[in-house]
């Protein structure tokens, strides 16, 4: 066979195929897409100097979708008179193997890698609570996601069991 009719035969062979199946990417997570936007509240905190005191700041926050199981997070704090802060998280849930990976920053980055203990529908808004370890030290995180209202909160958990809240944020869409 010469070189051309080779080349043919190929080409006709390729043709004869069809065409390439489309590889499409899966839809996003209900919950997580119900949380797409922007979004105005507070952080509150307990202060680490004085761990007696709360603080609380205005904050802005703006939510995007990476995948359909990850979000992209971009904070703005009022922190006081010409003082503003940014914040950038990344949260990707792995819903088949509850597992929950949590990157923060942009400069200094870390990681947590926590577990989905649980999660429930209550209307329009869904709950997961995560858990992580860390130096030996219990964290629960519960993220409230709906399309009028968004939470997120740490909480502390002692060696007794007994949890104190370390910081929230609460969300409403802007008017």
């Amino acid at each position: 066979m010469t070189m051309h009719r080779r080349q043919a035969m190929v080409l006709l062979g390729a043709a004869a195929a069809g065409p390439a199946a489309a590889t499409y990417d899966p839809q996003p997570d209900a919950a997580l897409a119900a949380v797409l936007g922007e979004w105005s509240g507070t952080l509150s905190y307990r202060d680490y100097a004085r761990p007696d005191r709360i603080e609380t700041l205005p904050t802005r926050l703006f939510v995007s979708l990476l995948g359909p199981d990850e979000l992209a997070l971009y904070f703005v704090y009022d922190d006081g008179p010409g003082k503003t802060v940014y914040g950038y998280e990344r949260l990707r849930f792995d819903f088949a193997v509850n597992t929950l990976v949590w990157t923060l920053g942009a400069v200094d980055r870390s990681t947590l890698v926590g577990r989905i203990v649980a999660s429930a529908t209550e209307g329009a808004m869904r709950r997961y609570v995560v858990e992580t370890t860390k130096d030996n030290a219990l964290s629960r995180y519960t993220f409230e996601f709906g399309p009028a209202a968004l939470m997120m909160k740490k909480d502390e958990v002692d060696a007794a069991g007994k949890a104190s809240n370390r910081n929230s944020y609460v969300f409403k869409r802007p008017a």
